[in-house]
């Protein structure tokens, strides 16, 4: 017992011996190492490009994926405002006839104020790379030359990151963050082939700040520390100029001034530095507490509209544990990462609280939802990168004071970073390949609205997700899209969507491309808003092109959370039977089709379709048979029932669905899957069921 204890106290000796030696250290450099962690850092740039070429060649490989004709695809909703942009550039135009037209007509410059248009749009520094780099603004060059961008950017940002943590003398865990958080599931999704928005570069922009701000730090005099501190300031002046988020730089200046003030130990030279880096950055005065991501809902005049945001998937929040398995693969690894920067905390206090946000970010999930715990994503395997070289000098060091030095500490960091390389190549999601945002058939009706309809007296009416998308392939105005779908329009498109009468639908899509949120809002109560809405019926305005798609129909929880809303009272409708209270959707039922259409049976329920009952209750309001788009049979109960069965038969396959009534009675349901137009006004302008059908409101009202 006595001997056991004696080797274990001089374990626990050897240990803290290290920890509070070099050994746990940043590595000094020879001219070999610093040639080898160079290696390093290729290899993790090259690993993040060549997973993005792989995506690239599978898509190119898949005819359907890549534009052969009349529609590109991509993988993200925001890519085409990038490209259309970056056409309009190619052009030698601003961004000023794109901006003009969103959430018509509410950007429009009227006659009235025509003197205080602005003589130019500044287009985003995104659209001036995708212009210079595509030989013509054709469709096709452009989309392939942002996704030739992305296997750039995707090393780019793995340099960046290793730079970052380069700056503190970690080079090899920095090459291992870079890889694995490059490739974790939290960023790759977000920076995959056609995912060609601001988040290619969101990561290594921001790892960067920090790359300079710790060398500021650690400067060996003051001279040095300003200067990075100005090199900081720039980068976050390109930071702003690619991703507007203030939050971000100020979140930045209190590392810069904690490390400064503690490693320069002058409070002066902190200020002036965070000072400096401020100022250069650009960031203005804000309220962080004014962003639509803390707000439960938005007014306009006396309306109360829902919070539109909520209803998006990436700012949903994730579980604790799932977000270890975003950012490191699994929860095991996520806990030898916290681990790993729990050593490092003990060891360097300093420099780690100073990377504190970094790990912060990924806690933001629980304010603004998961798109901000890929920030976290490196850090994290910086964190397991450190542990594993740390164990490697330590094992190294450890049998060289035994007198068994098989290798040197250089040899044991370098075998234990190629171990903590092929651990985060591993963990990480390498055959992910995105799937298109939006299906070729709806992206090719979209098109063909350039050439059949009116571009000086029409507007595209459909859902906020295509709008960018709609106006890169047509040039027509929208009335909303992922850069404005948190405004009234949004809740009355889908409250449109929703109306079991297509005249109100007409009627209020009608208002919205006449007044705007400017009508909105001058409306005193919501009486007076549907009188006006009545009247609007009556009275001239664009053609409105309302586009429906099955797409859409999937996207129908979102929909109807968003229209099944009280704008009096700020609160949420609850349909009456419904046992998710406003939300609506298409729930597909396992039947046996003997006995129909007299009787389904579908997962163990006997529906009577004479009667209106399920098992014996008066339950269904109704049900219909589509073949194709059109329907075959239906038929309506007088009892109050509060569902709906509907049976969709495309070709020879046959699905049934289950639904509230709202929804099978709604004007969406009508016009797309059962082909029923209820009003002059409209008119069936293209046809490509099951995929998509794009119908046509008059705007001149029927005589």
């Amino acid at each position: 017992m006595t001997n056991v204890l004696t080797t274990l106290t001089q374990i626990i000796g050897r240990v803290r011996k290290f920890i509070f030696t070099s050994g746990t250290g940043p590595t000094s450099l020879s001219v070999t190492l610093f040639a080898v962690a160079f290696a390093f850092a290729l290899i993790s740039m090259a690993g993040n490009s060549l997973v993005r070429l792989s995506q690239f060649n599978t898509w190119q490989a898949d005819q359907n994926n890549m534009d052969r004709g009349s529609a590109a695809l991509f993988s993200t909703a925001d890519a085409p405002y990038f490209l259309k942009q970056a056409s309009l550039v190619k052009d030698g135009q601003s961004s000023f006839p794109q901006e003009s037209v969103r959430f018509f007509p509410n950007n429009l410059i009227f006659p009235e104020n025509k003197a205080t248009q602005p003589s130019s749009y500044t287009p985003h520094p995104l659209a001036f790379l995708l212009a210079f780099l595509a030989e013509n603004n054709e469709r096709a060059t452009l989309l392939t030359s942002g996704n030739h961008l992305i296997i750039f950017t995707a090393a780019i940002t793995s340099l960046m990151i290793t730079f970052c943590f380069g700056a503190a003398g970690y080079w090899f865990e920095g090459a291992i963050a870079g890889l694995g958080g490059g490739l974790s599931s939290a960023y790759l999704v977000r920076s995959s082939i056609g995912r060609i928005d601001t988040d290619q570069l969101n990561l290594g922009f921001f790892y960067l700040i920090f790359a300079f701000l710790i060398a500021a730090g650690r400067a060996k005099s003051q001279r040095w520390c300003i200067l990075h501190c100005i090199f900081a300031g720039i980068c976050a002046n390109l930071f702003m100029w690619w991703y507007p988020k203030p939050e971000l730089v100020v979140v930045a200046s209190a590392s810069l001034f904690w490390i400064v003030a503690c490693l320069q130990r002058s409070l002066l030279t902190a200020t002036v530095g965070v000072a400096i880096f401020i100022g250069l950055s650009g960031v203005a005065l804000f309220n962080p507490f004014a962003t639509a991501y803390l707000q439960e809902t938005l007014a306009t005049g006396v309306f109360i509209f829902p919070n539109n945001l909520q209803t998006i998937t990436e700012v949903r929040e994730v579980p604790l544990l799932q977000i270890l398995v975003h950012t490191t693969g699994s929860i095991e690894m996520g806990f030898v990462c916290l681990t790993g920067l729990t050593f490092f905390l003990f060891r360097h206090p300093l420099i780690a609280i100073a990377y504190g946000p970094l790990v912060i970010f990924g806690l933001l999930n629980f304010i603004i939802g998961n798109r901000a715990i890929f920030y976290s994503a490196p850090i994290l395997w910086f964190g397991a990168a450190f542990l594993l070289t740390t164990a490697g000098r330590f094992i190294a060091t450890t049998s060289s004071n035994a007198g068994y030095a098989f290798c040197s500490k250089d040899i044991a960091t370098t075998g234990a970073a190629s171990v903590a390389m092929i651990v985060a190549w591993v963990n990480s999601p390498t055959d992910y390949v995105p799937r298109p945002s939006f299906p070729k058939p709806v992206l090719e009706g979209l098109v063909s609205l350039k050439s059949t309809a009116d571009s000086t007296n029409s507007v595209v009416a459909t859902w906020w997700d295509y709008g960018y998308a709609s106006m890169f392939f047509n040039d027509l105005p929208t009335f909303h899209d992922g850069g404005s779908q948190n405004t009234p329009t949004t809740y009355f498109v889908a409250s449109a969507l929703l109306d079991t009468e297509q005249i109100r639908s007409v009627s209020s899509l009608k208002f919205l491309s006449t007044e705007g949120h400017k009508g909105i809002a001058a409306a005193q109560n919501l009486d007076g808003l549907q009188a006006k809405f009545d009247q609007a019926i009556n009275l001239p305005s664009p053609d409105l092109y309302l586009v429906v798609t099955s797409q859409m129909a999937g996207w129908m929880g979102s929909i109807s959370q968003i229209g099944n809303w009280d704008i009096e009272r700020g609160e949420p409708i609850i349909l009456r039977g419904n046992r998710n209270g406003p939300l609506d959707s298409y729930e597909r039922l396992n039947c046996r089709l003997a006995g129909y259409p007299e009787t389904l049976t579908c997962s163990g329920a006997a529906f009577d379709l004479e009667r209106g009952l399920v098992n014996g209750a008066p339950i269904l309001a109704g049900w219909a048979h589509s073949q194709d788009g059109t329907v075959v049979r239906n038929k309506t109960f007088d009892h109050d029932g509060d569902l709906a069965v509907q049976i969709i038969q495309t070709g020879n396959r046959i699905n049934v669905f289950l639904m509230h009534r709202q929804l099978f009675e709604s004007s969406f349901n009508e016009l797309f899957y059962l082909g029923q137009i209820d009003h002059p006004s409209i008119s069936l302008h293209y046809d490509n069921y099951p995929h998509i059908r794009i119908y046509r409101i008059h705007g001149e009202p029927a005589g």
